[in-house]
């Protein structure tokens, strides 16, 4: 009788010996294991840093486009030697200026809509706005509502830039791509719907930026210092005083003194809750030579923030001007004047424009310490009457405008207050209205 044979002991191969068992997933999740603390923390650092070099790149394009804008503003006025050295690399000029030919082969009618380069000044504050808005999201990673407050801000400010650079017929731009995707990117991995602004038949309008920054502003307020909060409570109640009347040099000196220490301390310059207590009051500011830079800085980027306000829909008509308006009106009317210093005010220049019955009036803006010498042949044009010199945003050097003036036989007036046809008549007859006559 046979017996089976005894089972063979066959050897196992060496990658059977080398492959483990496999475990057992039934009933488990097979997502990937999240990440480790360390690896959040480095990947939240790529992305702050990425985010700051964004906000960089986008800052220095305004400030190229805005040098860019100035200096052909000041080409057409007349003037030959326009501008000081480009505050950008040569790389960023060079971009802008591409930037000004697709503003130059525009249509004959998108150059008659945009012949002040308001397109371009747009494009410039829109670069300004993804900056900041950039800004804001930084260290939003691990706060839920900073992020929601955040991403769809950063989705207009995207928007605006595509819409503006499509408007002027120029290429798209990389750094808006990036940005896009940044927010398609935060918004899915942080479960935030946002409504608007991803579509490209949602488009936001460029020149929506000025309204922008002061929602940036507000979204990023909140964290003064209980000193800075002292010294502008201070300013506020100042500010208020001065409306209802109180307008004494002390209340002056102590705002100015209030806001210089506040400056000096780390509060930035355009801060809005200083804009906000000094705007209704700046053109009241007194004719002063001891204004110090820390306030004159603060003067500067209110009258910044103040240039990019829309102009007023409805202007008054010529009789309802005061009578020092229209006597102005009567000296100048069909002549041409200069305004020196400052950032121009598009809805200021129109409104003296018009009040005085101007054919032109050529606002130069101005920097600290700048050379004089490339305002003497717009002063010298035999259409210009009368030289205005803004002297709350002026360097001494500013004065020798007065050699240039009696050189071509022009009046010289100081304007120490605000633009509004009634300060600016005011000045002008009290100044020059001999000479007018």
């Amino acid at each position: 009788m046979s017996q089976n044979p005894p089972p063979i002991d066959t050897p196992m191969s060496d990658i059977e010996r080398s492959e483990p068992l496999r475990e057992l997933t039934l009933g488990q999740s097979t997502l990937p294991p999240p990440p480790l603390p360390t690896e959040l923390s480095a990947r939240a650092e790529a992305e702050s840093e990425e985010i700051e070099r964004l906000a960089v790149r986008c800052q220095a394009k305004a400030e190229a486009i805005r040098w860019q804008v100035e200096s052909h503003q000041r080409l057409w006025q007349g003037v030959d030697s326009p501008i000081d050295e480009a505050p950008v690399d040569p790389e960023l000029v060079a971009w802008s200026g591409r930037l000004v030919d697709c503003f130059y082969w525009l249509d004959a009618e998108d150059t008659s809509q945009s012949a002040d380069l308001s397109l371009l000044e747009d494009i410039g504050g829109c670069y300004e706005a993804m900056a900041e808005a950039l800004t804001l999201m930084l260290g939003g990673e691990s706060r839920r509502g900073k992020m929601e407050r955040a991403l769809p801000i950063l989705a207009e400010s995207q928007s605006m830039l595509r819409s503006a650079l499509q408007r002027l017929r120029a290429p798209g731009d990389p750094d808006q791509v990036t940005v896009y995707q940044m927010v398609r990117d935060a918004a899915a991995r942080h479960r935030i719907f946002v409504r608007r602004y991803l579509r490209t038949d949602d488009p936001a309008d460029p020149a929506g930026w000025p309204g922008l920054l002061s929602r940036i502003e507000t979204a990023g307020g909140g964290n003064l210092s209980r000193i800075h909060r002292e010294k502008l409570d201070r300013v506020r109640d100042l500010a208020e005083a001065i409306s209802r009347g109180e307008n004494s040099d002390d209340n002056w000196q102590a705002i100015i003194s209030n806001v210089e220490d506040a400056i000096d301390d780390g509060l930035p310059p355009s801060n809005r809750e200083v804009r906000e207590h000094l705007s209704p009051i700046v053109d009241d500011l007194p004719d002063r030579d001891d204004i110090p830079q820390g306030f004159r800085t603060v003067l500067r980027e209110i009258d910044r923030y103040l240039a990019t306000r829309p102009a007023p829909k409805i202007l008054p008509t010529r009789e309802a001007f005061p009578a020092d308006v229209r006597e102005v009106a009567r000296l100048l009317a069909g002549r041409s004047i200069v305004l020196i210093g400052g950032i121009r005010r598009r809805e200021a220049q129109e409104s003296l424009r018009r009040a005085f019955r101007l054919k032109d009036l050529i606002w130069i803006e101005t920097r600290e310490h700048q050379s004089i010498e490339p305002f003497e042949p717009v002063v010298a044009r035999p259409d210009v009457a009368l030289v205005l010199l803004a002297i709350r945003w002026s360097s001494h050097s500013f004065g020798e405008v007065r050699q240039f003036c009696i050189r071509h036989g022009k009046p010289l007036v100081r304007l120490p207050g605000g633009y509004g046809p009634h300060q600016v008549a005011v000045q002008i007859l009290a100044q020059a209205s001999g000479a007018l006559e």
